[in-house]
């Protein structure tokens, strides 16, 4: 089993490790903004920041490599990070990215598709025994494919956090859930060409052009779990016909070019009313980001 120093190890491989920044989505940008959500959402889970009243929200959109310099125009999956500004002072926070699905039972077939994808020799020669041992990776291929290669602004993609967590009621009813966040804009993807007129950053420079005149909003949706589903297993695919319930709306207001980067979001950082479930995927994650904060801060 991969252990956190070694995870590190693995990702700075691919990527090559850069000071100050951080192992993953190193390339991003800071924003501030407001949640509100649904009257649906109070009946599902008694979390304060689904209570119906305006919660303030950092968020982060980034890239979802290793390499702070890479080009917007290079295929790659784009991450939404939000943390919540509950009213007691404390965070709640909730990590995204672009891939719908998570092909892997748990953390080491990540890190085999990091070792496999590194251009150059290496990475061929270890395919053939990573298609074999992670043949549900090479049915989602094209998929995948198809996604990374999409040149959308950040705010036309949807957003997924992969992990199941367990919503609780007012009265200790639960329900298991995962979710989605939706865009309220639809674009067609760019060319490689017509990106690369636009240049370099152009997804950070189309995102401040749009916050210069509107808000952006996206919509908060959750699946809910049937018996028959797995909220354990992150690479369990739920069936399309679970109930699906919008429960709020984010509501980005502007850059925040002031913002600490060193903040770490967490996906184990959860509140009351929000329990996580034993994806062996969701519980590994937050010691490898302290890990790479202490590292990239001299902390």
């Amino acid at each position: 089993m991969t252990t956190h120093d070694e995870a590190l190890a693995i990702i700075h491989a691919r990527y090559g490790a850069h000071d100050g920044h951080r192992a993953l989505h190193a390339k991003g940008i800071h924003c501030v903004g407001t949640f509100t959500a649904t009257p649906e959402a109070a009946n599902l889970t008694r979390a304060a920041h689904m209570s119906g009243t305006p919660v303030p929200a950092k968020v982060r959109f980034s890239n979802g490599g290793g390499n702070p310099n890479v080009p917007d125009y290079v295929a790659d999956v784009r991450g939404l990070a939000v943390s919540w500004q509950l009213p007691d002072d404390s965070r709640t926070d909730m990590l995204n990215q672009t891939i719908p699905h998570f092909p892997f039972h748990d953390q080491e077939g990540f890190f085999a598709t990091l070792k496999v994808s590194k251009p150059g020799l290496a990475g061929l020669l270890r395919l053939p025994a990573f298609l074999a041992r992670y043949p549900r990776a090479a049915l989602q291929a094209p998929e995948v494919n198809k996604i990374l290669g999409q040149r959308i602004n950040f705010f036309a993609h949807r957003y997924f956090p992969f992990h199941a967590v367990k919503w609780v009621d007012a009265d200790g009813g639960s329900r298991f859930v995962r979710y989605t966040w939706q865009p309220t804009v639809e674009e067609t993807s760019l060319s490689k060409e017509e990106a690369k007129q636009r240049g370099r950053d152009y997804l950070f420079d189309g995102l401040r052009e749009r916050l210069a005149q509107e808000p952006v909003r996206m919509d908060l949706e959750v699946q809910i779990a049937d018996e028959s589903d797995n909220p354990h297993d992150p690479s369990d695919e739920w069936p399309d016909d679970r109930q699906r319930v919008t429960v709020g709306t984010l509501e980005v207001t502007a850059v925040d070019d002031d913002a600490d980067d060193g903040i770490v979001f967490d996906p184990m950082r959860l509140t009351d009313g929000i329990e996580p479930s034993d994806d062996p995927v969701l519980h590994f994650r937050p010691p490898v980001y302290t890990l790479s904060h202490a590292r990239r801060t001299g902390g």
